[in-house]
């Protein structure tokens, strides 16, 4: 049986569960994507020809594009003047410009040249995947500044107005482990030496949260509170994988969202893990590694007010229930209202969270198992209202 995160102290002490957080990344946005490239109109040739002498010569032909520019004949009728030529169609991406119109012929009695049609404006440039400003989901996006690395085992800090907390969390491995943050994003793997087997816990937990455990308490985040009194918990992360999708040989990790519940209404600000349970919302699921309860109980659900289908894992993590929602596709960005999946678990899955609990925590990041390098949580936020 294959299950994810089972121990995890965060930090210095042991923690008996499955945690694998993830949440709208909240540093700097990405750059939009390239603008589309725009498309002229392409301007017609030149006319050509002039009437003949004595009797009125043939009517010059004109060329395509603008109107030729035939002389009339000395005593019969003028050349014709040359017709506008037709402009090409600006290209798709960005604003085309317009063909020119055809001149007409200037010579007497002669026909005057047909305007050039003119030339379609393009379809506007469509911006990059996951560059500019991203959905916030009604949070602000957490703000990082200034630069710099966290080392393992348990690197941390608080920033943000000590809104939230990061932390390299590495607790089931003795590889090497470094998360620099700050710049285009909120935190990147950039060593990541660690590696144990998919069929127990990850090497631990990179991650960002707000809320306290493990006697780290950020501010302003209206925890604990009780999911019965719950409003709207809006949020947003968008992670960047950087290629490492495309190689799950070498890589294998989830991308996540770990909640945590409390029996408490003070919640558990000193321990190392919740004595409710966990909630997890997986962004992405690796091959080799699942969430805990062996297999997913319900398969491509939906959430209405939630984007995408998920499959429903429960399972005990120790003695305390854990319900994964997993993608069924993976997800790199999403902005919604959390407390949706909270009463979905509350209402819909028996035996989960409770609506006589606390939420106390919210989570996200990676559970790595191996490789994971250069995998990066762009930009996070989470609102409790």
């Amino acid at each position: 049986m294959r299950f994810s995160s089972l121990v995890r102290p965060s930090f210095t002490l042991a923690l008996l569960s499955a945690l694998a957080l993830s949440g709208a990344a909240c540093g700097t946005p990405g750059n939009g994507g390239a603008s589309g490239g725009t498309g002229g109109g392409a301007t017609g040739g030149t006319g050509t020809g002039s009437g003949g002498n004595g009797s009125g010569g043939a009517p010059a032909t004109g060329g395509s594009g603008s109107g030729g520019s035939g002389s009339g004949g000395s005593v019969a009728t003028g050349g014709q003047g040359g017709a506008g030529g037709s402009v090409a169609t600006g290209g798709t991406g960005g604003s085309t410009t317009g063909g020119n119109t055809g001149t007409g012929g200037a010579a007497a009695g002669g026909s005057t040249g047909t305007g050039g049609a003119t030339g379609t404006a393009g379809n506007t440039g469509t911006g990059g995947a996951g560059g500019g400003s991203q959905p916030s989901g009604g949070c602000t996006p957490a703000s990082l500044p200034m630069t710099g690395a966290l080392n393992g085992r348990y690197g941390s800090m608080l920033f943000d107005n000590n809104s939230y907390f990061m932390q390299v969390n590495e607790w089931n491995s003795s590889g090497t482990q470094v998360m620099s943050y700050g710049g285009d994003y909120l935190f990147k793997m950039t060593t990541q030496m660690g590696s144990t087997a998919t069929n127990g816990s990850p090497t631990g937990f990179p991650s960002v949260f707000i809320g306290a455990n493990s006697k780290h308490t950020t501010s302003n985040s209206n925890l604990p509170k009780a999911v019965s009194a719950l409003t709207t918990v809006p949020t947003s992360w968008t992670w960047n994988d950087n290629g490492t999708l495309a190689d799950d040989t070498t890589n294998s990790y989830n991308a996540t969202y770990d909640v945590w519940f409390s029996t408490n209404p003070a919640g558990e600000p000193m321990a190392s893990g919740p004595s409710g349970g966990y909630l997890m919302v997986w962004y992405h699921k690796p091959a080799d590694a699942q969430p805990i309860g062996g297999s997913a109980m319900k398969k491509g659900i939906t959430i209405a007010g939630v984007p995408g289908t998920w499959d429903v894992w429960i399972g005990p993590n120790g003695t305390r229930p854990c319900i994964s929602y997993v993608a069924t596709q993976t997800t790199l960005s999403m902005s919604y209202d959390l407390n949706l999946f909270i009463q979905d678990a509350v209402k819909n899955q028996p035996n989960t969270i409770q609506s006589s609990w606390y939420l106390t925590n919210i989570f996200t990041g990676f559970e790595i198992w191996r490789g994971a390098l250069n995998v990066e949580s762009t930009s996070f936020c989470a609102l409790v209202n």
